[in-house]
Formats: structure tokens, sequence, C-alpha cells
């Protein structure tokens, strides 16, 4: 198969199966002689709501910094399907997805005429990841779960620690309805004796979840001190503040990225006592060089063209915090596309703010889950925010700059968010044709 067949297989396999399990996924690993055996205790594993990706930036970053060859698996991908899995910043090649497709198209032919079931496209890449990895002899595998935990495809590796993120309300059609029900699912990937840590700014139903299935597993619970932490300057492309005494700098400048630069510090901290090195200098000096795509990104200086993977209530609230801070009670110029699961109008409450909002323009993403951009737009309108739909990104673009007019580049900053879905074209449509691996 060629690299696009290879992409087009994957693609043409189910993206879910009535009930959740394991077994397929840990069937396939059986048949391919379980790499992930070859990586016990060499994984950090990262779930949660938002913040998933960020927190495997600073983590593969810092490891790096310290010498390790390290392994990041990410979901979903921005740019091209290779972000999904990379050792050292560097992404899996065309000919390596091509060489394991070929092998696991083979396996998925045996899988199914021994079971009568077809794999999961998550299944699949999943397994796909862990070959290439082990295969690759990587010190440590940074490693995202998909969707919730207990339940997730990776959730068949030994972890050397968990990670745990902000969880809040999404996928609740698959984790549950109440933030106890989701903690549940997130905390499944917290396995016997391998300590966990806790991002600080989660809701007490979720910490008690957390701290109960620590109890349970014998399992250290660590939780960032937010009272240690100071911030200092702060601007779209640096981030600057210290904790328990230590400074750091960050490239990603989203005001949130503190508090999940906090959790990767905290987690790097626990690798001596763990028996592994790790130096508060390759932790600076990690996540200094740390990058992911579409975080409050800047795209453009002038034009100030911005980039958040907001989709949800809690990215929301997210980049309305970053809007205050940034950009407090002056004009701004939205570009949204949204899916129609994420519950749209709640979702978009945090920034509907028709004082400083001068206009929105509206996208439908490429998804069979989109809402329709003219849809969208009424969402916008019936807060008091004009709003067009436009047919694509580019349109869209061109009409936001404009509405800028002569605008000094300071002023009306143009914020891009809503959909993952768009961000990689939004990128391509700012000149940006990489994946800004760190």
């Amino acid at each position: 198969m060629t690299y696009q067949e290879t992409l087009s297989w994957l693609h043409s396999m189910p993206r879910t199966h009535s009930a959740p399990t394991l077994e397929r996924v840990r069937t396939l690993l059986s048949m391919v002689v379980n790499p992930q055996d070859s990586l016990s205790g060499r994984f950090l594993h990262v779930t949660g709501t938002n913040g998933k990706g960020s927190a495997c930036a600073f983590l593969s970053s810092a490891l790096r910094a310290q010498g390790y060859r390290v392994g990041r698996f990410i979901s979903p991908f921005i740019m091209e399907f290779r972000e999904r899995m990379e050792i050292d910043g560097e992404q899996i090649s065309e000919a390596e997805v091509c060489s394991i497709g070929e092998e696991l198209c083979a396996v998925v032919n045996r899988y199914t005429s021994e079971t009568g079931q077809t794999p999961l496209e998550f299944e699949l890449v999943t397994v796909m990841g862990l070959l290439y990895f082990a295969r690759h002899t990587c010190d440590f595998v940074v490693l995202e779960v998909g969707i919730g935990g207990t339940y997730d495809p990776t959730n068949v590796v030994t972890p050397l620690l968990s990670v745990i993120m902000r969880v809040d309300y999404d996928h609740t059609e698959l984790l549950g309805d109440t933030l106890t029900a989701i903690a549940e699912q997130k905390a499944g990937i917290i396995k016997p004796g391998a300590p966990c840590v806790l991002y600080a700014d989660n809701e007490s139903d979720v910490v008690e979840v957390i701290r109960r299935r620590c109890a349970e597993t014998g399992s250290a619970l660590v939780i960032p001190d937010t009272d240690a932490l100071k911030l200092g300057d702060a601007r779209p492309g640096f981030l600057h503040f210290s904790y328990r005494n230590y400074a750091y700098t960050l490239r990603l400048s989203g005001i949130y990225q503190v508090r999940n630069a906090l959790t990767a510090i905290e987690a790097l901290r626990l690798l001596p006592s763990l028996g592994y090195a790790m130096t508060e200098d390759a932790i600076e000096r990690g996540l200094a060089a740390a990058q992911f795509p579409a975080r409050f990104e800047v795209l453009s200086q002038n034009p100030p063209i911005l980039l958040d993977g907001a989709h949800n209530r809690s990215g929301m609230d997210a980049l309305a915090e970053n809007i205050d801070f940034y950009y407090p009670d002056q004009p701004i110029l939205y570009l949204c596309g949204m899916l129609r699961d994420k519950n749209p109008e709640d979702a978009l409450a945090p920034i509907l703010r028709a004082e400083t909002t001068r206009f929105c323009a509206c996208i439908t993403p490429p998804s069979p889950r989109a809402m329709k951009a003219e849809d969208l737009c009424e969402i916008f309108r019936a807060r008091g925010i004009a709003s067009e739909p436009y047919a694509s990104i580019d349109a869209a673009l061109d009409a936001l700059k404009e509405l800028r007019g002569d605008a000094e580049s300071d002023l009306l900053p143009i914020l891009c968010f809503g959909s993952l879905y768009s961000a990689g074209d939004i990128r391509r449509a700012c000149g940006i044709y990489n994946e800004t691996a760190e």
C-alpha cells in the first residue's frame, strides 16, 4: 500500500463499537508479540479533558533535554497523520507508516476471520504507535489517551506514572453525564504503585474520585501547589513564571499553560524517586523549548492572528481567561467553527461578549459532525454579535482583514477557535505548513 492507501485503510475502520472493551486491542497486540511489554514501566500516561497535548509537549521536551530517547503519541493531529507518533521530535516516516500498515492489514484479516469482528481505527493506530516505539527502543513514551481512560485503547500499558489534566464535561455520551462518572473513567489509567499527578484546578468531585482510586491502587497522589506560583512577564508567544523558587519561560503563551506546565513539572520531579535522572536544568530547558500548535498560537503578528483549540466549555473558559488577560476591554474579531455535539450554545457562553466582539466570521468545520456556519451565526446574533457565514477559511480571513482596515497591529486581533478539525486549514491559510513539533 502507498502512504495514502494506508491512511485510507485505517480511516475505513469503524470509530466506535456498542460496548467498550480492551479485549480487541489486547488480542491485536498479542498477534504482533505485545510490543508494549518491552516498554513496561517506561510510559508516562496522560489523560484529561483539556491540556493533554500541551502536557505531553512539556514532558517529552524535558525528557529529551535530559538526554533520553523519547516517543510521543498524541490525538488528534492538527496538520498531518504522522504527528500522532514521533521520536525525539521527528514524526514517523511515511515509509514506516506503510510498512507497519501492511503488517497490521494482515493481522486484521486474521483477526476478523477468527473473531468475526472488525477492530476500531484508534485501536489500530495505538498498535501502530506501540510497535513503532518498541522497535526504536525508546527510553520513555509519553502516551496521550484518545478518549476517557478505563476503556481507551492506550490503557493496556504499564506506566511509570500517570498524569490527569483538567477533567470537565466532554464526550458525555461515552463517559457519562456527571463529573464523577467522567473522572472515574479518567482515573482508570491509574495503576497499582505508579504515582499519579493531578492538575491543580479540578472540581472537588474530581479530586475525590482520583484520591479514592489512588488509595485503592496504592498510588501516591501529587497535586501542584498553586500558592507557590508567581506569574511574570506575559505576552502572546512568551510567558514567564516562577514555581517553588525556580524560574521558567514558555513559548506556549495561553495563561492556562502555566497550570499545564505545573502538572508536567511535578511529574518530571518524580523521576529521581523512581530511579531515573531528571535535573532542574533539563526541566527548565525542556519547557522553554516545547511547542504545540493551536494553543493560543500566534500565526501572524500583523495583522495579529491567533489560533486556539478551544472547542468545549472548559476550553472556552480558558480562552476567555486569555482574552481578559491579553486584550482586556479591547475590540476583537472572531473566526469560529463548531461541532454540533459540543453543545455550542453552552460551550460558547464565556466568549459571547457583544461589548467587545466586533464581528464573528463563521465556518463549517470539515467533519460530518459539524454545525453549519449559518446555524452557528444565529448563536452569535442572538447575543448581539454581528456574524456572517463563509464558505471557506480563506474567505473568512479575507473578510476579517478587510474589517480591520488600517488598524494598528496591536488592535483588533483576529482570534480563531471552535474546532481542531479546522485548525490545520487555518494554519495553512496563514502560511504555516509544518506541525510545530518541539
